[in-house]
């Protein structure tokens, strides 16, 4: 087994899609952190007059981040897996792995790898990063944080967050991998043009499906397939647990009467929990079927390149 390769080919990766995953975020977040600080000191918060407890609202800027990147991230994955199985024809690169001891499965696979872990950890940093900006925001604009947060609060609170959600962010990518490595081997066969054909084709299917089926446009597989997959992670008749519902029920994110943020601190102590009842309803037979799909389709992609595809 070539390490080395093995290596160069994730920083390959990380160095081609340097914009998306380094330029861009740092970009969007020194965005929020001047616009908000601007908009404070020139404007200020005339109703923002009630005293916080500042580890809740830290907490609550991670969760909020977590939320915006992982939509960001989830856009970047597409138009990535769309270039990273192809990209290997600019400048002559794919006449260098090639060269190599190394199969186009493998090759292909590592890309795959990448995707599915190295990128989310990536953007995972960039939460991290911005939450740390929005404590400093709240340090800089508001004079009325009951009390700067503690550095070992603050890095276990980060440490928490981050392991729980990678956990559950890792799964949530395998159950769409079957979407991603789709478009990935469009990506090798028709190049540019991945990324629309990932759409038309299915809506082709669909179209055909409903016209031949003669149902009046009532059901289609295909089309009940890609919606199950978005949202069918979660076996949703037994995840509905009484028990665990009521152990949920005083999480409420929002102001009482008295202005006191309540919830985030007690979401921090559930997680755990949230998590194992996440991960233990988990369809998991359906996920590693959609990774046995996306296996297929990584090893079409390999074998078209490897037979077909010189440089």
């Amino acid at each position: 087994m070539n390490i080395k390769a093995d290596i160069a080919i994730v920083k390959k990766e990380l160095i081609e899609h340097k914009g998306s995953l380094f330029t861009a975020p740092a970009i969007l977040v020194a965005l929020f952190f001047v616009l908000v600080t601007f908009q404070t000191l020139l404007l200020g918060f005339e109703d923002f007059n009630h005293v916080v407890p500042f580890h809740e609202v830290f907490i609550m800027a991670f969760v909020a981040s977590m939320a915006f990147f992982s939509i960001y991230m989830l856009i970047t994955l597409f138009f990535y897996y769309a270039d990273a199985f192809s990209a290997d024809r600019k400048n002559n690169g794919l006449l260098f792995w090639k060269s190599l001891p190394i199969s186009d499965l493998r090759i292909l696979l590592l890309k795959l790898l990448t995707g599915t872990l190295v990128i989310p950890l990536i953007i995972l940093c960039w939460v991290v990063v911005s939450s740390v900006a929005s404590y400093f925001i709240g340090l800089i604009n508001y004079n009325e944080f009951s009390g700067v947060i503690a550095p070992w609060t603050a890095l276990s609170t980060l440490l928490q967050l981050f392991a729980y959600l990678a956990v559950a962010l890792v799964i949530v990518l395998l159950w769409l991998a079957p979407f991603y490595a789709w478009v990935a081997m469009l990506s090798v066969f028709f190049k540019k043009w991945a990324i629309a054909l990932a759409f038309v084709i299915p809506l082709v299917l669909i179209a055909v499906e409903e016209i031949f089926s003669f149902d009046a446009f009532q059901t289609s597989f295909v089309a009940d397939f890609i919606s199950q997959r978005f949202k069918g992670i979660v076996d949703h008749s037994i995840a509905s647990d009484a028990a665990f519902n009521s152990r949920m029920s005083d999480m409420d994110f929002e102001f009482d009467s008295d202005n006191d943020l309540r919830g985030a601190v007690i979401f921090l102590e559930r997680l755990p929990d949230m998590l194992w009842h996440f991960i233990s309803h988990v369809r998991w037979i359906s996920l590693l079927g959609g990774l046995a799909v996306s296996g297929l389709f990584v090893y079409i992609g390999s074998e078209y390149r490897r037979r077909f595809i010189q440089g």
